[in-house]
């Protein structure tokens, strides 16, 4: 990611949980909603998928790249790994 390429975060959480926190620039797209909403996501770009502990993250990595994305990955631990190992 450090090549200059742009890509989408998608936080697959429930909205409350990502109104209290989120990763910087994620949109939020529930899981549940995601099928109904693939055209907030461009095919073109890196996608990088969250949820809390990664399962649902990865779950939607796989719809997306069954819906034609390309370059989808999934945050391995989900919002909770990054919380606490991120830099302050």
């Amino acid at each position: 990611m450090n090549n200059g390429e742009t890509y989408q975060i998608v936080d697959t959480r429930i909205t409350e949980h990502y109104t209290t926190d989120h990763l910087p620039k994620a949109q939020n797209i529930p899981h549940q909603d995601l099928r109904h909403k693939l055209t907030l996501l461009n095919q073109n770009r890196p996608v990088i998928t969250y949820c809390n502990k990664g399962v649902t993250g990865n779950a939607t990595q796989n719809i997306l790249l069954n819906h034609g994305f390309k370059n989808v990955f999934n945050l391995s631990g989900g919002f909770q790994f990054y919380d606490t190992t991120k830099e302050e």
